[in-house]
């Protein structure tokens, strides 16, 4: 029995040996293995970016409308799901607004004075003004889409996509916009500003009552930053066409004033939105990268024509 006991012992006794000797041992080498595996960390990097690339190729080869019906709830639902630069972004947006509201009166009253002394205001006014409306913006979708498929390039007909998904955001944001705040034109009340907020959502539709409730953002900027912005972000490789493209959208912008439809704030803001709108579509649905042949749209004080480029 007595042996037994000492046989027990002797056995628990090497054993604790054997694991203090070689526990740090095994411990070290695996340690060692784990180190040496290559690029682990970077492989599970990699891993993850390869799904995110996969999911990214996947929302930009989502069907047109069916892109647009997602991208919709998120664009909508965007104010809450605000972190850290967001706040200081669209306060700041949201500040600026705030001062041109309150001094849109005074604003306007100096750019109708301006316009009163400056005729040539009047001949241009009505014709730049336009260009914000629907079928202004779908005919240059029309045009980039035409010109790509006549010309077989990708990127003009992209253009052409992307133009037409935005155009449907900024159209239901501007109408959310307008249908919420429920502000008065300038046109009316002789340039008083005046706000009815929701209360006028249902008063809008009678009869000589749209432009009492209607003002708050301004649509036709909106849709024409907008289409802008794809065109900017498309071509931007190329410095004449953003300035081209933002220039014509300002000048559209200020003519909605001139035109006694909008403030200076729903101009600002319709802007702002127009310009966010069209990053975000871009961004998102752009289904092309870097190619090696392109065409672009050229201008001079002599002609206006294609040009190409070729990345080798």
């Amino acid at each position: 029995m007595r042996n037994k006991t000492i046989i027990k012992k002797l056995v628990i006794y090497v054993v604790m040996v054997l694991f203090f000797l070689e526990g740090p041992a095994l411990l070290a080498q695996e340690r060692q293995s784990t180190e040496n595996q290559p690029g682990k960390a970077e492989q599970e990097e990699a891993e993850k970016e390869t799904k995110t690339e996969a999911k990214e190729k996947k929302e930009k080869d989502t069907p047109l409308f069916k892109s647009v019906w997602q991208d919709q709830g998120k664009i909508l639902s965007s104010p809450f799901r605000m972190k850290g630069k967001d706040f200081a972004l669209w306060g700041g947006i949201a500040l600026v607004t705030g001062i041109l509201i309150a001094t849109d009166e005074d604003t306007y009253r100096e750019i109708k004075d301006f316009q009163a002394r400056n005729k040539w205001v009047d001949d241009i006014s009505p014709k730049v003004t336009q260009l914000g409306l629907g079928t202004w913006n779908l005919g240059i979708a029309g045009a980039f889409y035409l010109g790509g498929f006549l010309l077989k390039d990708k990127k003009a007909k992209e253009t052409a996509r992307l133009t037409v998904m935005t155009f449907i955001h900024t159209g239901v944001v501007v109408q959310l916009g307008k249908h919420l705040f429920g502000r008065q034109r300038p046109s009316q009340d002789n340039g008083k500003d005046h706000w009815s907020g929701p209360a006028g959502f249902f008063k809008r539709y009678k009869p000589y009552q749209l432009a009492n409730y209607d003002a708050f953002p301004a649509g036709h900027v909106i849709s024409i930053f907008g289409t802008a912005t794809v065109i900017s972000q498309m071509y931007k490789d190329k410095l004449w066409v953003p300035v081209l493209s933002y220039s014509v959208a300002a000048l559209c912008g200020m003519s909605r004033i001139t035109e006694d439809t909008h403030w200076l704030s729903d101009v600002f803001l319709g802007a702002v939105l127009g310009i966010v709108i069209g990053k975000y579509v871009v961004k998102k649905r752009n289904r092309l990268g870097k190619r090696k042949l392109s065409f672009y749209p050229t201008a001079n004080s002599r002609q206006i024509g294609l040009g190409f480029q070729y990345a080798f």
